[in-house]
């Protein structure tokens, strides 16, 4: 079961984060505008298209004082999730390795990783690799990794395979 992602980071954020998530916005807007004209059809493109309109999204919903709000920002960010920021990471990482596009690319990936820290989604990651990381060291410590990877972590040279020497004709 996946932990669910939680708006209380986003909310309890400092105005110097509310500010840098305006200020991504603003720069995503101006590299949409410039590049529109040349790229509207390159897969990288329609990913800066579709985190401007997100990020515009989770802006108005962080400004908005409905009741609920929580419940929208936690639901907008798990769709985010879910369906878009790995796909814009791919994207912005093939736009790097294309020589004169690799500025851009880093900014766009930067932006992403902004967003995320900023939003919390970053921090379930590092949650979910630590607790992965905590079996396996406790694993370590009971002696069960020596059993499923046996020589691999310096057990028994009984069973050890040396294979067949073949002669050259």
């Amino acid at each position: 079961m996946v932990p669910k992602i939680s708006a209380k980071k986003i909310l309890r954020a400092s105005e110097k984060d509310k500010q840098a998530l305006a200020d991504i916005s603003e720069l995503l807007t101006l590299l949409f505008a410039r590049n529109r004209n040349q790229h509207r059809r390159s897969l990288w493109f329609k990913s800066l298209q579709q985190l401007r309109k997100q990020l515009g999204l989770l802006l108005s919903e962080l400004a908005s004082k409905k009741s609920g709000a929580e419940r929208n920002l936690e639901q907008r960010l798990q769709y985010l999730d879910d369906r878009h920021i790995h796909q814009w990471y791919l994207s912005f990482t093939q736009l790097v390795a294309v020589e004169s596009f690799a500025v851009l690319g880093l900014v766009l990936m930067a932006c992403i990783a902004r967003v995320c820290r900023i939003t919390g989604i970053t921090e379930l990651y590092e949650e979910i690799g630590s607790e992965d990381m905590q079996v396996v060291l406790q694993s370590m410590d009971e002696g069960i990794a020596v059993h499923e990877f046996g020589n691999l972590l310096g057990g028994d040279d009984e069973d050890e395979d040396e294979g067949i020497v073949i002669e050259r004709l």
